[in-house]
């Protein structure tokens, strides 16, 4: 009996030792295979590697080119990988038999990190970028003008210079030339820091992180829009925009998390500029420096109302009369100056020019709200139009704001809406606009 039971329990101690001894053998032969493709897959991935290296080095001398950080990242994580297989090959050569127990899980995560950054390099498109480019481009402005104008760019460009300020807020009401002044720093910035990068972004109200998160990735030549979350966006522009870039953001309304936007204060010579009416804003964003933007003196308003209307020869002294009352309703605004001059220029007409007079003053177009009072001479402006343009204005209105409207679907739709006449409107393929 006790010998049955012995031989019972030896075949089953042989049988597990048999399948034990056929899995080792499996696993070597897995194992061997997997190594083998590694090494293939690596191979491959190193050559890709070195010849995207060797291109960029090539491009990168003549100074105007610059490689993008997601294939500086991309080239130092193949560098990673060779390492990481290196040090796998000596540990299976030191190991031994028992290398299975080591190395099998290690080396399929290889492959699979190699297999990703192979999929990876697919996607580049470009390998670098034009660093002018890069920089920012200058845009349109309007001459300075105003004393205090002048002081407030020279305080902002000293503060700009200055290591201990990071973050400076323009604050003012609506219509004041916030917008103008962030525009000029932005051209200065271009100008005399050729170390520095410079990137203006209208926000508004009603604005998206992630719009405001692809504003900033077009700037820096960078692709985010194969990610939806906005902390693995942010993360990725914060690696992307590197040292000494500035971003302005202009027209803001309410508190931004400037982590969403790749913490860029955080990184070295970096600084924000925004422009809002809300003193209490600057100071909810963290701004150390914080600039008032006020209102044109009676003499600066009439100059450059004078300037807006651009007249050759010297206004009759009845008409001037009316001229500088007509300045002194929009109250010091350069934004209302410039809309009502522009409305008014080439008339020459004293009892029009009374009648323009008598409609601003007309108390059904005074605003209870200060901060509002330029919209008093934007809706005058919008009343003179002549009924069809006074439509196509509005229709425009119908697109969200800051958006992006097509000329020649916009006149599409405006003929088809009867708003424009059809035979001149295909005659000119265009619209006139009127900028003010």
């Amino acid at each position: 009996m006790l010998k049955q039971i012995m031989d019972f329990f030896f075949s089953k101690l042989w049988e597990k030792l048999g399948e034990y001894v056929s899995d080792i053998l499996r696993d070597e032969i897995n194992l061997k295979s997997t190594l083998e493709t590694l090494e293939q897959d690596f191979n491959s991935l190193s050559n890709k590697a070195f010849d995207i290296n060797e291109t960029i080095k090539k491009a990168e001398l003549s100074g105007k080119k610059k490689r993008k950080r997601e294939v500086e990242e991309w080239l130092e994580q193949v560098a990673m990988i060779e390492i990481q297989i290196r040090a796998l090959e000596r540990e299976v050569q030191a190991e031994g038999f028992f290398r299975k127990f080591l190395t099998g899980d290690q080396a399929a995560q290889l492959s699979a990190s190699v297999n990703k950054l192979v999929k990876q390099s697919r996607h580049f498109g470009e390998l670098f970028v034009d660093v002018s480019k890069m920089r920012g481009e200058p845009l349109l402005t309007n001459n300075l003008f105003g004393k205090g104008f002048k002081e407030n760019l020279k305080r902002i460009w000293n503060s700009m210079k200055s290591d201990k300020v990071s973050s400076i807020g323009i604050y003012g009401m609506g219509g004041v030339g916030k917008t103008a002044l962030a525009k000029h720093i932005h051209n200065i910035i271009l100008e005399k820091c050729q170390e520095k990068r410079v990137c203006l972004i209208t926000v508004s109200q009603g604005f998206s992180i992630k719009k405001l998160q692809d504003e900033i990735a077009r700037s820096i030549c960078l692709d985010i829009s194969d990610e939806d979350s906005e902390d693995k966006r942010a993360a990725r522009l914060n690696r992307a925009i590197g040292n000494n870039f500035i971003l302005i953001l202009d027209d803001v309304w309410q508190n931004i998390s400037l982590e969403k936007l790749g913490d860029p204060l955080r990184l070295s010579g970096c600084k924000l500029i925004l422009t809002t009416r809300s003193f209490e804003l600057c100071c909810r964003m963290g701004c150390q420096e914080k600039i008032k933007v006020k209102k044109l003196h009676t003499d600066e308003a009439w100059s450059l109302f004078k300037q807006i209307l651009e007249q050759d020869t010297a206004l009759a002294p009845e008409i001037e009369e009316i001229a500088k009352n007509m300045a002194k309703v929009c109250d010091g605004l350069p934004l209302g100056i410039i809309v009502l001059a522009g409305t008014m220029r080439g008339e020459t007409s004293t009892c029009v020019w009374r009648n323009e007079l008598e409609k601003l003053r007309d108390p059904n177009m005074v605003q209870d709200n200060m901060e509002d009072e330029v919209f008093k001479v934007l809706k005058y402006s919008l009343d003179r139009l002549d009924l069809n343009h006074r439509l196509c204005f509005l229709y425009c209105s119908l697109y969200g704001e800051d958006f992006s409207i097509n000329k020649k679907e916009l006149v599409k739709r405006f003929i088809s809406e009867e708003l424009v006449d059809i035979r001149t409107s295909r005659k000119c393929n265009s619209i006139k606009v009127i900028r003010y």
